[in-house]
């Protein structure tokens, strides 16, 4: 060893127990409950605390909270809540530290998601879902969503932060656009005679949502690849509601907030759903998780300040986080100068691939060479299809650059984004 304390190296075991102190410190509490009332029965929740990003090692700790909203019967549902998330983890390398895992999330959720729904559509099977799927590691709360259900944060200090994007054809002209372009049609339903009634939906088969798992029989320009945000919260914590949009039907976001001020996850989740009723009746599955992220010193998250912000204003509340920052050594002081700022990590939501798994990212190993960047099967040299492959936007996005497809994947991509036409291949029917 180097007597220069520059050049000096620091034994494995120091470094973890370095990291295992600092996790201690840093891991907030987290209590949550949930309620829902029952029209169909297509809403199914996930709700898995103290799962393990190292093995056995009882620290590196983080929950997974997830609302599966099923139209059309609930096999979409069902199967997505059996495998998302395991299809999630699968995309992450096994050889991350902290940081890396945290950083590696958003694409590994968007892979996770694109794997899901390509391997229920091979059992035929024609119902969707909407998914909400929540991670949080430490104070880093990470969403991605398909659909029409919604999550929302309330920091400490009262702002009010949507966590997800509401992926339905009447307030979207982008996804519309992209539906239309891609082979399929948007219209109201047609009564007979020239009149239209109801929401914006995709034709054939209807769906008034352009993102979703499963829906196979509406056309594979209903993708599911998700809206993805991460944001770090200050370490006074907040309230996060995950609910289907029987509740956003019903209730503002805040009102949800307003309306369980004060009361644990439990009471609150209850008493949002029995507002939600009260305001429209039972018209559809009503299901809300509620989920409080505070300091173990302090049992309940402290009562906000009245709220300047307007309904609506979110993105302008974040403090983006730049480049620099995420690699600035000064980065802590900066956190302990400035508490109480909830900080936008992450926010994407193209549907296209070659956008969302791109090879600009902070791990040169988060691909495999060799190794499909969505089902992550393994592929002989020559066999994988670049995910930039037909893309001419920009002359960066080079073909010969990863990652890379398997071919059935690659199929898959295509067929969402119009390039052959949906049905065809292994998705025309159910014989296989």
């Amino acid at each position: 060893m180097s007597s220069k304390g520059e050049h000096q190296t620091v034994p494995l075991s120091v470094l973890l127990k370095r990291e295992v102190a600092q996790e201690k410190i840093e891991r907030p509490e987290i209590s949550h409950g949930q309620a829902g009332q029952s029209k169909k029965g297509e809403d199914l929740t996930l709700v898995k605390t103290e799962c393990q990003r190292v093995a056995g090692d009882g620290v590196s700790t983080y929950s997974v909270f997830a609302l599966f909203d099923g139209h059309n019967g609930s096999a979409a549902a069902i199967y997505t809540k059996e495998n998302l998330l395991s299809n999630v983890l699968a995309a992450i390398p096994s050889d991350l530290n902290r940081d890396e895992w945290v950083a590696a999330l958003p694409r590994a959720l968007v892979a996770g998601f694109v794997k899901t729904d390509k391997d229920f559509q091979e059992k035929a099977q024609t119902s969707g879902t909407t998914v909400t799927f929540m991670i949080i590691e430490g104070w880093v709360i990470t969403v991605a969503s398909v659909g029409d259900s919604r999550c929302v944060l309330e920091s400490a200090e009262g702002g009010i932060y949507y966590m997800s994007a509401d992926h339905r054809l009447e307030c979207d002209v982008e996804e519309r656009e992209r539906i239309t372009a891609s082979g399929g049609e948007v219209g109201r339903l047609n009564t007979g005679g020239g009149t239209e009634i109801g929401p914006l939906r995709c034709w054939p088969g209807g769906l008034c949502l352009s993102r979703s798992i499963g829906d196979m029989d509406v056309g594979e320009f209903i993708v599911p690849v998700p809206y993805v945000k991460q944001v770090k919260l200050s370490t006074a914590g907040g309230r996060i509601i995950v609910s289907s949009d029987g509740v956003w039907d019903a209730l503002s976001a805040e009102t949800a907030f307003d309306c369980c001020r004060g009361m644990p996850p439990d009471s609150a989740a209850s008493q949002i759903v029995k507002e939600a009723v009260q305001v429209k009746g039972l018209r559809d599955d009503t299901t809300c998780i509620v989920i409080d992220v505070h300091p173990p010193e302090k049992p309940n998250p402290p009562l906000p300040p009245p709220k300047k912000q307007g309904k609506g204003v979110f993105t302008s509340m974040f403090r983006k986080k730049s480049t620099e920052s995420s690699i600035d050594p000064q980065q802590p002081e900066k956190e302990f100068c400035e508490p109480d700022v909830v900080e936008e990590l992450f926010e994407e939501g193209s549907a296209m691939l070659s956008e969302r798994l791109d090879t600009k990212y902070p791990l040169c190993n988060m691909f495999k060479l060799f190794i499909c960047a969505v089902c992550q099967v393994e592929m002989k040299p020559g066999e994988g299809i670049s995910i930039h492959a037909g893309v001419s936007t920009s002359a960066k996005l080079r073909p010969w650059d990863g990652p890379f497809l398997c071919l059935g994947c690659q199929e898959k991509k295509e067929a969402m984004e119009g390039k052959r036409p949906s049905g065809d291949g292994r998705y025309s029917s159910g014989s296989d």
